[in-house]
């Protein structure tokens, strides 16, 4: 009996105009990263939004009055054989801010390599789109129990968190 390949479901939703996204992109983050946590048929949402509106999900959800850069919300639901595990909001412009105020740091940091075995050419990938990929990887960190208060990771524990995140940011930047 021939084995099913697991689906792996990445919905992504734009609901913002500012900044352009590379969904191929953002979907090899995604699977690369899920890859690290999770084995098996999964469904996850991604929605890139405005300031305004992920400043609404911050004040109804965890009770701050301010935009921030991305919020993870789990799911956590079998619907068949698949495992929805939950959304991800980033809003890309405030993501682009915070790029601009840490520039010099991306433009010393070297993650990439210039194989494009995957069919995304590394070397357009720019210091945002590092951003927007730490963003996706620490909201998918979220998503499986990875959590943190205003100050640093709690939770699971820093050296964890912090392992897994150079973990990640090796493998989806040495493989692209």
């Amino acid at each position: 009996m021939k084995k099913r390949k697991p689906k792996k479901i990445v919905n992504i939703t734009n609901l913002q105009r500012k900044q352009g996204i590379n969904q191929r992109l953002v979907r090899y983050i995604v699977h690369s990263a899920i890859l690290n946590l999770f084995c098996g048929s999964y469904e996850i949402d991604i929605i890139f939004c405005s300031p305004a509106y992920i400043r609404k999900l911050n004040k109804a959800y965890l009770h701050k009055d301010a935009a921030t850069d991305v919020l993870s919300f789990e799911i956590k639901e079998y619907e068949g054989d698949i495992f929805h595990i939950g959304e991800i909001y980033i809003a890309p412009s405030v993501a682009r801010k915070n790029y601009l105020k840490y520039k010099d740091f991306w433009e010393k940091e070297k993650w990439i390599t210039c194989n494009n075995s995957r069919g995304i050419n590394p070397c357009k990938i720019n210091g945002f789109n590092k951003e927007l990929a730490l963003l996706i990887i620490h909201g998918i960190l979220h998503l499986f129990g990875y959590v943190h208060d205003e100050e640093h990771i709690l939770d699971i524990n820093d050296e964890t968190y912090d392992k897994e995140m150079k973990d990640m940011q090796k493998l989806l930047f040495d493989k692209i």
